[in-house]
Parts: C-alpha cells; structure tokens; sequence
C-alpha cells in the first residue's frame, strides 16, 4: 500500500532540514519515502487494520510518504531489514536482537504496555487442570520460533519453573502466529498454547473467540517486548522526526484515540537498546535462538 503524502504538521524548518536529510534513504525507496516492516504475529488482514491508520498517522505528521509491507515469517522481516529494502520496522524484542547484531538496528519508540508485557499459556475451557503441570504430557504449542512472548520467554518461564518442553510435554509445535496459537487450542490440534496476551485480549474484545471457549492457564510475570527501530545509518533528523511524531500520540486528542486503541496502548514511550538488556540474557540460554542460528 502507498500512503499519499499529505501537508507536514512539523515546522517549516523540518521541511528545510528533510532536504538532505533524506538521502540517508535507499534510493530505490523514492525521494521523500520510507519503507515500513511490521512483525508477522497474526494474519495479514487483521495486521493492515491495525497499522494502516498508524501509517496514515505518521505520513501526515512527518510529511513522508510512507510504505507498508507485512513479510511473510519473522525471518523475512529480519532479510528485509539486513538488506536495506526496509527502513522502519516494528520487532517484536528477540528479532530486535537480531537487528541489533546483525544490521545495527537501534530503538526508537515502545507502546507503553511494552514496558511490562506478558505472555498466556491458555487451554480450552473444558479441559480440566488448574496448573503448568496438570498438562505435562500433553500437547504444547509455541508460536513462531523467533516469537518473544509466543516462543522465548514461555520457553523461559518454563524453564524457571524446572521444565524443558521437550521432555516435558508428548508434543511440541509451532505455528505461524498468536492468533493460529489459540485456534489450534480452541479445536483441541494441541492442549495448551503459549500466546501474546494483548493478541488474545484483542481478538476476545473483536468477537473472533468466545469468552467459554478459551481460558487463562497462567500468565507469566511482565518483560519488555515490542519496539520501532530504524538501522543506526539513518539520518539522525528523520530519527527524531519520527520519534516525535509517535510521542505526539495522546488519547486526549480525539484524532488520537482510534490509532492507540488499535494498538492496544495508551501512548507511545521513547527506547533505548538498553532496555532489551534482560531479554538479551534471557535469549542467551537459548544458542539457537541467536544470530548466527539456522534460520529456519
């Protein structure tokens, strides 16, 4: 989708200052352009309504004409950033490390329920049991293996608990998203799934799973998650441009609200690669989620 630039609300001097800014752009991307990555964690259709109205959002506010692109797996999002053809991307926290190592990625902006975010292992509603162990043996679900809060840190949190999902469960799977993750579980393809919360409180509030068909198992404790990054090599005005223009986002501003309710925040939170410190340790017990891994 090609967002149509619209009038800066930014003053005459960022118009001035975007003149040489933007030849830290790809030129392929068009003057005045950037290319935008989304993590691939549900469906396609339901990530463009999500997003589109952001994009919209940050194109009238930045006077660039944006460009979003929803990759088919986290791997080609990750490509996608290494090579150059995306300049703005939303990770989730381990693709950011991979972004980081492998291309430099540095943070931009967090929503600010991704200072404390959290992951569900949910069950079917009918399926007795009370706790993690009540389904050892069971069939387990991951979402993708480069997912944080579908992957890593349940497998994190498991291991906390003394559990290796290997050994500990018959099954172990993964599927292509969060939303995949708690379908599988409702039609009862594995026991128990380990998913985004927000992901599974959004399709609950949309009505696209019933309240009876899926419960809460255990949420673990919070960690920090999803972030925007451009790589390190963009121009440091179109940096702050667009930081600005996330920070900008308030719920008392009634053009504001529909945007923020979409992402499921109250407003946006400025990053720094530090604040992924504790999910690089995290991911660090785990060599073949790393850099340097066979993607697969």
């Amino acid at each position: 989708m090609r967002i149509v630039t619209r009038t800066p609300v930014k003053a005459v001097w960022w118009v001035l200052a975007l003149g040489w800014a933007l030849a830290a752009c790809k030129p392929s991307s068009g003057a005045g352009s950037l290319r935008v990555g989304v993590l691939p964690d549900q469906a396609e259709s339901e990530l463009r309504l999500l997003y589109d109205p952001l994009i919209d959002y940050l194109s009238a506010a930045t006077g660039l004409s944006l460009e979003l692109t929803v990759p088919g797996s986290y791997d080609g999002l990750l490509q996608s950033f290494e090579s150059g053809d995306l300049q703005l991307a939303w990770f989730g926290g381990l693709t950011f490390i991979h972004a980081e190592r492998t291309a430099d990625a540095e943070a931009l902006v967090m929503r600010d329920i991704d200072l404390k975010f959290t992951s569900d292992f949910v069950v079917a509603s009918s399926t007795p049991g009370e706790s993690i162990e009540d389904f050892l043996g069971k069939r387990l679900a991951f979402g993708p293996r480069l997912s944080t809060s579908g992957h890593l840190m349940p497998r994190y949190f498991l291991r906390e608990l003394g559990l290796e999902p290997e050994s500990s469960f018959a099954e172990v799977r993964h599927s292509a998203g969060h939303d995949q993750t708690v379908i599988w579980v409702k039609d009862g393809r594995v026991d128990l799934g380990a998913v985004n919360s927000v992901v599974l409180a959004s399709m609950l509030g949309q009505g696209r799973l019933g309240g009876d068909q899926i419960r809460v198992l255990w949420k673990t404790p919070p960690y920090r998650n999803y972030v925007w990054a451009v790589r390190n090599d963009l121009d440091p005005d179109l940096k702050t441009l667009l930081t600005d223009a996330f920070l900008a986002l308030e719920m008392t501003e009634p053009g504001h609200t529909a945007i923020l309710a979409a992402q499921g925040a109250a407003g946006y939170v400025p990053a720094s690669n530090r604040d992924f410190d504790d999910l690089r340790r995290a991911a660090e017990m785990f060599d073949e989620l790393l850099p340097g891994a066979q993607r697969e």
